[in-house]
């Protein structure tokens, strides 16, 4: 009997992921699976992650890393 090479089935990788999970209302959520697929995603994930790379990339970062620390030590 011959044995054949594991194959690895499903989409290829994408590199290190971490989990962001989050609730939708209802009617939310619809939503976000038509417009998924409206706009040719599979995988809702997918355009989910798109969001908010885009969101990303258009947030200043720098600012709100920049932020200063709040006085608490000195207020208590």
């Amino acid at each position: 009997m011959a044995t054949t090479p594991n194959r690895r089935v499903g989409r290829r990788s994408k590199g290190e992921r971490k989990v962001v999970a989050f609730r939708l209302p209802t009617d939310k959520a619809d939503m976000v699976n038509e417009l998924a697929a409206k706009e040719g995603y599979k995988y809702v994930s997918d355009w989910l992650a798109q969001v908010v790379e885009d969101r990303i990339d258009k947030t200043d970062l720098s600012a709100i890393r920049n932020q200063g620390e709040l006085p608490i030590g000195r207020i208590a």
